[in-house]
């Protein structure tokens, strides 16, 4: 049984949800806390409602569970904000997962391990569970410290997330050049940086958190731990999504999903460049665009196999 709590945070999709609870009810924490948004309209309201019970009704081991429920809505970021004030107010560190991370069962015994052994080390601020190029790592470790701070699954300490802000109000003054020019590789790379931290910078209606949670870890000088293998998989993009929205549902992004082994082997505590190099060259310019190129390679797919279909029923009808 987990002795780390986990923080599930849910909105209105049961299918999804359903999904990652089965997952985190075969990691038996001892503690979950379920962090829900109140309905955007009154027609979404019962799926809210199911979303909830499938948790609620779900547990059956020895679970304490603390809802952290929105009567109104209050949007992904002010929710995922203060959901997480609320659990790190009650434990020093967390597992974090939303309703569309649909994680393997290392990720909860990885997550548990580093979130252990770096609890007083203030050089680690982020755990990822998600590596969208498993391929970019090289070596014996188990994994990197790095710059890279990946959200779909992940864990983190309260001693890192009192240091969050939504409105990112210290990037205005903030030494912004050697704060870019510390973490990102290529002018590039800061000029894309910068302006999604402008954009968020003392926005009073902030549609995002991921970025703030970045700048978060970068600014306490925090390095984020990434697994050589991908351990959580994103089931949510689709036309149901709040961010990663897509006109076709996509199953798993990464496509492969797979379990780490133990004993962890773990790394110096050092900056891995050579890691972030090769990841940010398969990374391309921006996930979007990863998004993009991936439905457009799965559409390209499913347009063979209908045309396969259909010339095998061609001749199928011609000889009959």
């Amino acid at each position: 049984m987990m002795k780390t709590a986990v923080a599930f945070i849910v909105y209105k999709r049961p299918d999804t949800t359903r999904r990652v609870f089965e997952a985190i009810r075969q990691a038996r924490p001892t503690r979950l806390y379920l962090i829900a948004d109140g309905p955007k309209a009154p027609d979404i309201e019962p799926k809210c409602t199911e979303v909830r019970q499938i948790v609620e009704n779900g547990i059956d081991w020895d679970c304490e569970l603390t809802p952290v429920y929105s009567d109104e809505n209050l949007g992904l970021a002010n929710r995922v904000q203060t959901g997480l004030d609320y659990v790190f107010s009650h434990e020093k560190a967390a597992i974090i997962l939303e309703d569309d991370t649909l994680p393997n069962d290392s990720f909860f015994h990885f997550c548990e391990e580093l979130l252990v052994r770096y609890s007083n080390d203030h050089r680690v601020a982020h755990i990822s569970g998600c590596n969208l190029h498993p391929e970019s790592f090289a070596g014996s470790n188990s994994y990197s410290l790095c710059s890279i701070v990946n959200i779909w699954g992940w864990a983190t300490w309260a001693r890192t997330w009192q240091s969050f802000d939504l409105q990112m109000e210290t990037w205005k003054n903030a030494p912004q050049d050697e704060i870019l020019n510390q973490w990102c590789h290529k002018k590039k790379e800061r000029k894309e940086i910068r302006a999604m931290f402008d954009l968020h910078c003392q926005n009073k209606d902030p549609w995002a958190w991921s970025y703030q949670w970045i700048y978060a870890c970068w600014s306490q000088n925090g390095l984020s731990v990434v697994p050589h293998k991908n351990l959580v998989s994103n089931i949510g993009i689709g036309p149901d999504a709040s961010n990663t929205t897509s006109s076709e549902q996509v199953p798993f992004f990464p496509e492969r999903i797979e379990s780490i082994k133990f004993p962890l082997v773990h790394p110096k505590i050092k900056r891995d460049k050579e890691f972030e190099t090769r990841y940010r060259q398969k990374e391309g310019p921006t996930i979007a665009r990863q998004f993009k190129n991936f439905l457009k390679t799965l559409t390209n797919k499913l347009r063979k196999l209908s045309c396969k279909k259909d010339t095998r029923r061609t001749w199928g009808n011609t000889f009959n």
